[in-house]
């Protein structure tokens, strides 16, 4: 077979056995149920917000306003921040919410993608049929679909609480909804990239599991003290350039992602999927060196 076509066959595994295991339904059932009560949760949060603002006679121009602001602060870019602001709020807290739990999505998902293959032997079948670099293109590509299902339910949920609470037009909310979704789409790869990699270099699963969850709070950890003191003196200070280590961060670039102007937007798909690509590299090439 050809490279694709060899990418393709493990890709299509990948998907039939993360959907039909008990790992993969039971995850995917606790994560949208999980999703409808956070739906429910912000939704409430949001009925009070708007029930203060209508009791103080707030005019709406004042109230896009504050939330052109507040997330101009949050992004750390006017712009991001004035074009998001035009969105539900509900539908921005929900997709704010998902990039902190997607690592964890994936994290449960992909530990054992090839670990569980090397303990098992069961990698010698694939890899003298397949080029190892398509197995691990094939793995990703897997993962990749499967967390982006997921998080599509999650977001679905939210589009239809929004609906029924009369947030704003059908046709803004699936727009915007669907436009969150995808932005988290390239900071998704290169966590799944990520996940990849280290179940790549392990032979027991266990291992994997605490060495991805390790990694990852790490990197939150140094990441999430520059976040804050690039945001220190709140609102009222307005927009501040963000500390030179946040861009160590995926989740950081949802501000170039969402951005309206082409030049961050692209600079942030470079920067994630070039990243992503880096680390599969990385991974077909220590892969092609071990004995499996």
């Amino acid at each position: 077979m050809n490279p694709v076509a060899e990418t393709r066959f493990i890709f299509q595994r990948e998907l039939r056995k993360s959907f039909r295991s008990i790992k993969g339904i039971i995850l995917s059932v606790l994560t949208v149920a999980g999703g409808g009560g956070l739906a429910l949760l912000l939704a409430q949060s949001d009925a009070v917000r708007q029930k203060q603002f209508h009791e103080k006679d707030i005019p709406l121009e004042q109230v896009l306003k504050v939330k052109q602001e507040m997330l101009a602060w949050w992004f750390m870019d006017q712009a991001t921040g004035d074009h998001v602001g035009n969105a539900p709020m509900l539908l921005w807290a929900l997709f704010a919410v998902s990039l902190v739990l997607l690592p964890a999505v994936v994290l449960m998902l992909g530990f054992d993608s090839i670990s569980a293959d090397r303990q098992h032997k069961t990698v010698r079948y694939w890899t003298v049929r397949s080029r190892r670099s398509s197995y691990i293109i094939g793995k990703w590509l897997g993962l990749w679909t499967t967390c982006a299902a997921v998080a599509l339910g999650m977001h679905a949920l939210i589009w239809i609480v929004c609906t029924a609470r009369g947030e704003a037009p059908f046709v803004d909310i699936v727009s915007w909804g669907f436009r969150f979704w995808l932005a988290s789409m390239p900071i998704l790869a290169v966590w799944c990239a990520v996940s990849v990699f280290i179940s790549s270099t392990m032979k027991i699963p266990i291992l994997a599991l605490l060495s991805t969850a390790s990694l990852f709070f790490v990197w939150w950890l140094v990441y999430f003290p520059f976040w804050v003191k690039s945001h220190e003196g709140g609102i009222e200070e307005g927009v501040k350039a963000p500390r030179y280590l946040c861009y160590i961060f995926p989740n950081f670039y949802d501000r170039f992602i969402l951005s309206p102007q082409a030049g961050p937007f692209l600079t942030g798909l470079a920067v994630l999927f070039g990243f992503a690509a880096l680390t599969l590299a990385a991974s077909s090439a220590l892969f092609a060196k071990r004995d499996v």
